[in-house]
């Protein structure tokens, strides 16, 4: 009789492999702030459904809460549905307001060419990879990583951030693989956000000109 993969030295279990990638999750950096606050807060996309996204926080936030959630350039305002303790942080359930019924834009698939990057729980740090063609519903990207079937996903690019499943990944060539994404929602770069950060790291230079450290950001940033 063969050995169970849990008795076979150095192999993990798959079910706790597949426990400990979404115990992971997409790990992307994210910012909460809401109308009230001075200052936001700090936290981690973990993973997402369609209508809502879950954060991971160090600090709770009472439900109900109305909150903009900043995703590099991007940002979407939803409430707080519940925030329940994870460990030694907490665990934050955000309504997703789309634009429309699936936030998204009907349109014909067309081919492009966009540098991105893919957030997975399959990998520690975010994939390079390039968004090869989209629609109003998907994305086909490349990239040197196979990604699992039923995958949960942030495609990140200059534009927008895009969550989306995987529903098909196949090799083209040794070390290039094909994935289909279908997408749930796209959150969209945030002018006012960009127009900051801009002015943040004009200041920045010119403090550093004058010998300090960091220039004073506008109020709301930490």
């Amino acid at each position: 009789m063969s050995p169970s993969p849990e008795k076979i030295e150095g192999q993990q279990p798959a079910g706790e492999q597949s426990t400990a990638e979404a115990a992971r999750g997409l790990q992307m950096q994210a910012r909460v702030t809401a109308p009230t606050w001075e200052i936001g807060l700090s936290g981690l996309v973990h993973d997402f459904t369609p209508g809502e996204v879950i954060l991971i926080l160090d600090d709770n936030i009472a439900a109900g809460t109305r909150v903009t959630i900043q995703i590099n350039m991007s940002s979407f305002v939803g409430d707080i549905l519940y925030c329940s303790p994870s460990g030694s942080r907490w665990e934050a359930h955000v309504s997703f307001d789309d634009v429309d019924a699936t936030g998204l834009r009907r349109t014909p698939r067309f081919p492009t060419n966009i540098p991105a990057r893919v957030f997975s729980n399959v990998s520690e740090v975010p994939l390079e990879g390039r968004i090869v063609d989209v629609s109003g519903e998907g994305l086909g990207i490349e990239l040197t990583v196979q990604l699992p079937k039923q995958n949960n996903i942030a495609v990140q690019s200059e534009e927008n951030t895009a969550l989306g499943v995987v529903r098909h990944c196949r090799e083209l060539s040794p070390g290039l693989y094909r994935a289909g994404v279908q997408l749930h929602h796209i959150v969209r770069k945030d002018p006012d956000l960009e127009k900051a950060s801009a002015e943040s790291g004009w200041m920045n230079k010119l403090g550093a000109r004058f010998g300090r450290k960091k220039a004073d950001r506008p109020k709301g940033w930490s």
